[in-house]
């Protein structure tokens, strides 16, 4: 049985792997809503212990401990603000994934659906068609012909 555990488990993982959009979805969908549940419950310890600094966790002080420059940008251990300074210290490098997760996951999600809605307002009306017209063709005109065309136009008379 537990030799098979693993063989499964690297089978869902390739899996998950693949680029197959609904698995991505699924898998920003929640790392997403894991990762923001993870800091918000964070600052929640971290607002317990603003009320409540001597319920501090053992492992936390002892990791402090080891590590002693990390205790020079937070209050003193056991004050009321320590655990929350501690809580935003760690929630604050994880806030620009947050982001770039929900940036990511609003990109992949479908476009929205259009659907068309039938109105009873009257089509627009149509230009009538236009009657096709003959264009005078120009020949070149002689000036002695054009001014006599010209002289005998201005001496008719009328009866």
């Amino acid at each position: 049985m537990f030799e098979i555990l693993p063989w499964v488990g690297a089978g869902i993982l390739l899996f998950l792997c693949l680029p197959i959009p609904l698995t991505q979805k699924l898998i920003l969908e929640v790392s997403t809503w894991a990762l923001r549940l993870a800091l918000i419950g964070l600052l929640a310890a971290g607002v317990y212990l603003a009320f409540r600094p001597g319920e501090l966790p053992a492992g936390v002080s002892a990791s402090l401990a080891d590590h002693p420059q990390l205790l020079k940008w937070l209050p003193a251990p056991g004050s009321a603000a320590f655990g929350l300074c501690l809580a935003c210290w760690i929630v604050l490098p994880f806030v620009p994934l947050l982001a770039a997760l929900d940036v990511t996951r609003q990109l992949g999600l479908p476009p929205a659906r259009v659907t068309m809605v039938e109105t009873a307002e009257p089509a627009l009306p149509t230009a009538e068609p236009v009657e096709e017209v003959g264009v005078p063709v120009l020949r070149p005109i002689e000036r002695r012909t054009a001014a006599a065309a010209l002289a005998t136009a201005g001496s008719r008379t009328t009866r």
